[in-house]
């Protein structure tokens, strides 16, 4: 008898295809539904505690995701994931017991972890539900932009720049003088559009952990090491004295500059700058959702394209609200 045979045998169903997951939920995360179904009550609360305060924004076909959750011997948490793509599959592993696979064509995911994993929500929500679930729907019907989003008087300014650029923190500080916070770190554009309409993630923003020297309100905040291994703060925005919306079109993009001394000012940034800027982050999927990307940040060419040197949060907000008030004459 062959290996297979006696494998067949003892595991009927070798590859767990079969395996019931009888729990499922479906969530919104910006605003498109995704349906999850796991064994595990502790995948779902990470979920609902990512994904539960979106609404439903969009009617559109469901991605669909399921996660398996296995019992481990091993006592730690896994390495950094490393990811890897061809046309319109993701894999991303971590090790041989936790990884997920995405196939776009079919707007489904599916991978497995263990029960260690599962029982830590920041990281099943960071490492395996957001990575997975937010990447099928980019995939169907968007384009992500890195950059926080704030909204004055209904004009939308996508506040843009790499890491450390301050994007988050000068979100912040405008949502605390009346602006109202959309994103702190990256919104996700709507393809089947023909305007500049954006969904960020209103409910939580992540803040540096010396947040707290600049805005007293936090200082009793105590930061914590992230998924990411970044430290900071993360607040649900509920709890701050701000408003919050969960999209808006953009007007402007305003690229960041904060190392130069003196008054805030602003200038015009070149668009092919900004165009190349933007596509730098499409790098997989299928050619032609590509393609759709791109066309989506080409709609963005017609907003204002500005950079904006500053060094002070209170003079750099000044300089925003005097761009936004200039709109409307």
């Amino acid at each position: 008898m062959n290996e297979k045979s006696i494998l067949e045998m003892v595991l009927p169903d070798p590859v767990l295809s079969a395996f019931e997951l009888p729990l499922r939920a479906r969530f919104y995360p910006f605003g498109f539904p995704l349906d999850l179904a796991t064994n595990s009550a502790h995948v779902i609360q990470a979920a609902e505690e990512g994904w539960g305060r979106f609404v439903q924004q969009f009617d559109e076909a469901p991605a669909r995701m399921d996660l398996g959750v296995a019992p481990s011997s091993s006592t730690q948490l896994p390495p950094q994931s490393i990811f890897r793509s061809r046309e319109h599959l993701l894999f991303f592993v971590a090790d041989a017991e936790n990884f997920m696979v995405c196939d776009f064509k079919q707007n489904f995911g599916f991978g497995w972890t263990t029960e260690l994993v599962a029982a830590d929500h920041g990281q099943i929500r960071y490492r395996f539900l957001t990575a997975a679930g937010l990447t099928l729907i980019e995939q169907q019907y968007g384009a992500s932009l890195h950059c926080g989003l704030v909204v004055r008087n209904g004009c939308g300014v996508a506040l843009m720049g790499d890491s450390f650029a301050g994007k988050s923190t000068l979100s912040y500080a405008c949502a605390r003088a009346g602006w109202t916070f959309v994103s702190d770190d990256g919104v996700l554009l709507v393809r089947n559009r023909a305007d500049r309409y954006a969904m960020g993630d209103p409910y939580a923003i992540r803040l540096r952990d010396d947040a707290g020297r600049l805005f007293p309100e936090l200082q009793d905040r105590l930061p914590f090491k992230r998924p990411n291994g970044k430290i900071g703060l993360e607040i649900f925005t509920s709890e701050l004295p701000i408003q919050s919306t969960p999209g808006c079109s953009i007007d402007h993009l305003v690229f960041l500059n904060r190392n130069e001394p003196g008054p805030s000012r602003i200038r015009r940034y070149p668009k092919d700058e900004a165009l190349e800027w933007c596509q730098r982050y499409v790098t997989f999927g299928t050619q032609e959702v590509r393609e759709a990307q791109f066309r989506c940040y080409e709609r963005l060419l017609s907003a204002g394209i500005w950079e904006m040197r500053y060094s002070d949060l209170d003079d750099a907000i000044g300089c925003l609200e005097r761009l936004v008030d200039s709109d409307r004459g």
